[in-house]
């Protein structure tokens, strides 16, 4: 069974290096092993990219879930609870693709008001970390890199801002709103991991909790 852990960040304590996706525009082209990713990016970016708002093929399915008092970003306390949704863990054709749901329900707004992820302070930067691999893997960006080939601190920098901006996942938007009482199915394209671990830890968005142990499913065939 899945383990389940209130942490809102990954534990990146474990001994050895951690490698994340690179990213086309301002850095590496190669994927979390080091390898050429460019195939599976492009692949991901023209039609394996995240699916649209609410047309997740596995909407009725759930891995794990947790409830939290709504967390605080931007503006004004949305007040009310959360609730996080792990759906599936799949990969297929070079990529890993994860999709997890969000439903904010606060009794005491408007029916019609909404929550968005700057409202809770969330960042849809979706981490997957393979613990015994001792490597995390972060969505395929379009542009900047998550590690970019410079020592530039500032260029680094700005480099993973444009990669955060352009991340393949859907909603991406900080100002989309998650209806209040209403549930948002939310998906995010990573590079696939190496060799084929049966679980994984999984960080849906930053700022909201860790699922661990969560099982992965593969399109091509099963783990090793």
């Amino acid at each position: 069974m899945i383990a389940r852990t209130r942490t809102a960040a990954v534990s990146l304590a474990l001994a050895g290096a951690f490698l994340l996706a690179g990213c086309t525009g301002g850095g590496s082209d190669d994927g979390a092993d080091g390898t050429d990713g460019g195939a599976a990016q492009e692949q991901a970016a023209q039609g394996g990219g995240a699916a649209d708002p609410g047309t997740a093929s596995v909407a009725d399915q759930v891995m794990a879930e947790q409830t939290i008092a709504a967390p605080h970003g931007g503006g004004d306390a949305m007040g009310g609870e959360v609730t996080v949704t792990l759906r599936s863990v799949e990969v297929g054709g070079g990529t890993t693709t994860v999709r997890w749901a969000l439903r904010w329900d606060n009794d005491d707004a408007p029916a019609d008001a909404g929550a968005s992820y700057y409202d809770l302070g969330v960042e849809p930067a979706t981490t997957v970390t393979d613990r015994e691999g001792l490597k995390a893997y972060r969505p395929f960006c379009t542009d900047g890199a998550w590690q970019a080939d410079t020592d530039d601190a500032t260029q680094a920098g700005i480099a993973q801002m444009r990669c955060r901006d352009s991340m393949l996942v859907s909603p991406l938007d900080k100002f989309f709103d998650f209806p209040n009482h209403g549930t948002i199915e939310v998906s995010a394209v990573l590079p696939a991991p190496e060799g084929t671990p049966a679980t994984v830890d999984v960080l849906v968005a930053e700022g909201l909790p860790l699922f661990t142990a969560a099982t992965v499913t593969y399109l091509d065939g099963g783990a090793e």
